[in-house]
């Protein structure tokens, strides 16, 4: 599969402006790279008005991933409205962890090399 990295780069800029939009203020990305997989772990603050958007984040990114999409569309990760670009996110990690409270969100993604 071509583009593998730039495509973690695509999913790390998605992530990053859906926590702008929760409004976070201090969000931390590690990006880890195993010989089977890439890591991707994710912590950010919220406006506690936001919460009920996070299960919207949650239903979306934790659909089945789906290659021949993901193929078409990868290059548009980033670059659309929010509302589309998470369940590309979504289609394009094999696992998603997401753990939060009042005041922060955790997320946890990883994507399988072939």
């Amino acid at each position: 599969m071509k583009h593998f990295k730039k495509r973690i780069t695509k999913i790390v800029d998605e992530l990053v402006i859906y926590m702008f939009y929760l409004g976070g203020t201090d969000i931390s990305v590690n990006i880890k790279e195993e010989d089977d997989f890439f890591k991707i772990s994710l912590k950010s603050n919220y406006s506690f008005s936001k919460k009920n958007k996070i299960e919207k984040l949650n239903t979306a990114l934790k659909c089945s991933k789906q290659e021949e999409i993901e193929e078409y569309y990868w290059e548009l990760a980033g670059d659309c409205d929010i509302d589309n670009e998470l369940a590309l996110i979504g289609m394009m990690t094999n696992e998603v962890e997401i753990d939060y409270d009042d005041h922060y969100i955790e997320l946890t993604l990883y994507r399988y090399k072939k």
